[in-house]
C-alpha cells in the first residue's frame, strides 16, 4: 500500500510538473503571440493613419499635418522593427512589411515635397506611385496582421486545453493522495490564477492607456468598428485640448500629466455605457456614442463635455485653464460606413472649432469640405507676395479709430489687415491668417505688415496727427530671437517715434508661449513702445501670466459687450475687468462697441477707450480722417461733450 501510494504520488508528481512545464511554453508562447499580434495591429492602424495625415497633407499643407505624418511613420517602422528583432516565428513577415513600408514612405516623402512645392505633377505622383504603393502595403500588412490574430487565438484555445488536462490530472490525483494532492492543487491553482491575471494585465496594458487608464487608439477602432456594424446612427467626437502646452511649458510636465488625467476623468463621468472614452495620444481624446436618436443627443452632450474641460483645474503646483475643441460627426443613415472617414470628418470639424477659438463644431461638407487647390493657391500666392515685397499692395490695412470717452476725442487706431486678391476677392484675416499660420508665414507676414505700419504712422506724424497706432502680432512672431531688434529696427528707420506704436498680442497667444514673450515685451516696452492685452477674458489666463507682461492696456472682448444691463454677468465681467486693468495701472479698451447705450454705459463704468462700428468701421488710410470725424462726432452727441475740432 505504502509503495503503490508512493508510485502514485511520484506519478502524479511528474505529471503535474510536466503539466506545469507544457502550460509555462503555452503561457510563454501565447503571451508572445499575443505581443506580436498587438504589434501587427499597431503597425497597421499606423500604415492606415499615414495614409489618412498623407491626404489631410495635401488638403492643408502645415507643419502639425507633416508632424503627424512623421510621427505614425516612425510608429510603424518602430513597430515592425520591434517584432523582426523579437518574434523568430515572424521575423521575415515583419522585415518584408518593413521594407515596404520604408518604401511607401519614400514616396510620400516625395509626394509631400511635390505638394509643399505646389508641383501641379503631384496628383499624377500620387495616382501611379504613392496610392499603389500604399495599398500595396496595407494589403500584406492586414494579411500579415490577421494571420498572426488568428495564431494567437489559436495560442490562447491550446493553452485553455492544456490547463483542462491539468485539472483532469490533478483531480484523479487527488482520489489517491488526498492530503497532499489537497497541497498540490493548491499550488498548482494559485499558479494557474497568475497566469490567467497576468494574460488579462497584458491583455489590458495593450489595450488602454497606461496614465489615464482610458481605452487607447488600438481598442477605441475595434468599439468603432462594431458600432457600426449595428443598425441605427454612431456619433464621434473628437476632442483636443487648447491651452494644453502652455501647462506643460509653463507649469511642467506632471501637471499636464494631471490634466490629461484629470480630463480623461471629467469627460468619462458625463458618459454612460455603452458609450466608450479614449484617449488617442497627446491632449486628444475621442467620445464614442454606438446609439444616437440624433445631432440634438450628440450636441447637447459634446456641449457638457466642452463645459468640464473649461473649469479650472486644481493642480498640485497651482491653478490652471484649459479649454476644448470638439468635433462631431454622425455615421450616414443608409449606405455604406466607413470608420476611417467618420474619423476624418470629426477630425475636420474640431480643427475648425480650434480654428473659431474653441468650442463645439459639427462636421458639416459644405464648410469642411476639401478644397486644397484653393487653399495651396492662396498659400503659393500669399508666399510670393512676401518675397517679392507686395509691389502692387495686394495685402492692405485698414485702421479703426479708437475714441478716449473722458473728451471724445479720437487718440488712436487700430491696424487691420485685408487682402485684395485679384481672383478670390477681398480675403479678411479669418481667411488670410490660417493660411499664413499653417504655411510658417504668419512671421514674415507680420513684419511685413508692420512696415506698412510704421510708414504709414509716419506720414501722418509728418502732418500733424500724433495718435497711437495699434498692431496686432502674430504669437508665432514672439518665437524669433530678434523680434525686439526687428521692431525697432522697422520703425526706426520709417521715422515713426516709439510712443506711437502699440503691440497687441492676443491674450491666448501670451499663454501658449513658451515663456519668452514676457522677456522679449520687456526690452520693447523699455524703448518707448507699448503693449496691449487683447482679447482679455476670453482666453484663461492667471493673475500670475497678467503680471509678468508688461502691458499697458487691457482689450476687453466684444463677446463680454452683448448685455450690459446692471447686474447681468457681461456687466459684471466688464465692470470687474475695468477695475482690475485701472488697479494695474493700466488702460482699458472696449472693442466691438455696436450701440450708443453700449457705448453710454461704458463711459458710465469709466472705461478708457471704445471702438467699434457705432463709432467708425474699419476704413482705408486715405478714408481715415473722414472717420475720425465721424467717430469724434457720434461720441459727441451720446456723452454730451462739445464737437472737438476735426481730426487729421
Amino acid at each position: 500500500m505504502t509503495a503503490a501510494l508512493a508510485v502514485v504520488l511520484l506519478a502524479l508528481a511528474g505529471f503535474v510538473l510536466q503539466a506545469m512545464v507544457n502550460t509555462t511554453r503555452a503561457t510563454e508562447m501565447q503571451s508572445d503571440a499575443l505581443i506580436v499580434d498587438m504589434k501587427f495591429t499597431e503597425a497597421r492602424i499606423a500604415v492606415a493613419m499615414q495614409e489618412v495625415n498623407l491626404r489631410h497633407y495635401q488638403v492643408e499643407p502645415s507643419v502639425a499635418v507633416r508632424a503627424r505624418f512623421d510621427q505614425v511613420a516612425v510608429e510603424a517602422e518602430r513597430n515592425l522593427a520591434d517584432i523582426a528583432k523579437t518574434s523568430a516565428r515572424a521575423r521575415q513577415d515583419a522585415e518584408r512589411l518593413l521594407a515596404g513600408q520604408i518604401a511607401y514612405r519614400k514616396l510620400a516623402d516625395d509626394l509631400i515635397a511635390k505638394v509643399a512645392d505646389s508641383d501641379p505633377d503631384f496628383m499624377s505622383f500620387d495616382r501611379l506611385e504613392v496610392t499603389p504603393s500604399f495599398y500595396s502595403l496595407q494589403n500584406d500588412v492586414d494579411d500579415v496582421s490577421r494571420a498572426y490574430h488568428e495564431y494567437a487565438q489559436q495560442q490562447v484555445i491550446e493553452l485553455g486545453k492544456r490547463q483542462g488536462r491539468l485539472l483532469v490530472g490533478t483531480a484523479l490525483g487527488f482520489a489517491v493522495g488526498l492530503t497532499l494532492v489537497a497541497m498540490i492543487m493548491r499550488m498548482v491553482l494559485g499558479y494557474q490564477r497568475r497566469l490567467v491575471t497576468q494574460a488579462a494585465d497584458s491583455r489590458h496594458q495593450a489595450l488602454h492607456d497606461p496614465l489615464t487608464g482610458l481605452p487607447n487608439r488600438a481598442l477605441f477602432q475595434q468599439d468603432l468598428q462594431k458600432a457600426l456594424a449595428r443598425d441605427g446612427r454612431t456619433a464621434l467626437m473628437i476632442i483636443d485640448l487648447d491651452g494644453f502646452k502652455a501647462v506643460n511649458d509653463t507649469i511642467g510636465h506632471h501637471a499636464g500629466d494631471q490634466v490629461l488625467i484629470e480630463s480623461g476623468q471629467r469627460l468619462a463621468a458625463h458618459v454612460q455605457a455603452p458609450a466608450v472614452v479614449a484617449r488617442l495620444g497627446g491632449d486628444e481624446f475621442a467620445v464614442l456614442l454606438p446609439q444616437v436618436s440624433g445631432l440634438a443627443e450628440a450636441t447637447t452632450l459634446a456641449d457638457r463635455l466642452v463645459a468640464e474641460l473649461n473649469r479650472d483645474f486644481v493642480l498640485d503646483e497651482r491653478p490652471a485653464a484649459i479649454s476644448g475643441s470638439l468635433g462631431v460627426a454622425l455615421s450616414p443613415e443608409e449606405g455604406p460606413r466607413d470608420a476611417d472617414e467618420l474619423f476624418r470628418h470629426a477630425d475636420a470639424a474640431m480643427y475648425r472649432a480650434k480654428r473659431h477659438g474653441g468650442g463645439v463644431t459639427v462636421y458639416d461638407p459644405t464648410a469642411d469640405a476639401d478644397q486644397p487647390d484653393d487653399r495651396m493657391q492662396l498659400f503659393a500666392d500669399l508666399r510670393l507676395l512676401l518675397e517679392t515685397g507686395d509691389p502692387h499692395g495686394q495685402i492692405q490695412l485698414y485702421y479703426q479709430p479708437q475714441v478716449r470717452l473722458r473728451d471724445g476725442r479720437v487718440t488712436g487706431v487700430e491696424a487691420l489687415v485685408r487682402w485684395h486678391h485679384p481672383v478670390h476677392g477681398l480675403v479678411m484675416p479669418a481667411g488670410l491668417l490660417p493660411i499664413a499660420e499653417r504655411g510658417g508665414l504668419e512671421t514674415t507676414l507680420t513684419y511685413h505688415l508692420l512696415a506698412v505700419v510704421a510708414r504709414q504712422a509716419a506720414g501722418w506724424l509728418a502732418g500733424g496727427w500724433q495718435g497711437r497706432v495699434s498692431f496686432n502680432v502674430s504669437p508665432g512672431a514672439l518665437d524669433d530671437e530678434r523680434f525686439a531688434e526687428n521692431v525697432l529696427a522697422t520703425i526706426s528707420a520709417a521715422g515713426m517715434p516709439p510712443w506711437m506704436l502699440r503691440l497687441e498680442l492676443s491674450e491666448t497667444g501670451i499663454m501658449a508661449d513658451s515663456g519668452a514673450a514676457p522677456e522679449t515685451l520687456r526690452r520693447i516696452s523699455q524703448s518707448g513702445v507699448t503693449v496691449s492685452v487683447d482679447d482679455f477674458g476670453t482666453g484663461f489666463s492667471s493673475l500670475v501670466q497678467l503680471r509678468d507682461v508688461p502691458a499697458d492696456e487691457l482689450k476687453i472682448d466684444r463677446i463680454f459687450l452683448g448685455n450690459l444691463t446692471p447686474g447681468t454677468p457681461d456687466e459684471v465681467m466688464v465692470r470687474s475687468s475695468i477695475d482690475l486693468g485701472h488697479n494695474l495701472g493700466l488702460e482699458v479698451v472696449a472693442e466691438g462697441v455696436e450701440d450708443v447705450a453700449t457705448l453710454i454705459h461704458l463711459a458710465g463704468m469709466t472705461c478708457d477707450y471704445a471702438q467699434g462700428f457705432v463709432l467708425a468701421p474699419p476704413v482705408p488710410a486715405q478714408d481715415l480722417p473722414e472717420a475720425c470725424r465721424a467717430a469724434e462726432a457720434t461720441a459727441a452727441a451720446a456723452l454730451g461733450y462739445a464737437a472737438s475740432s476735426p481730426a487729421r
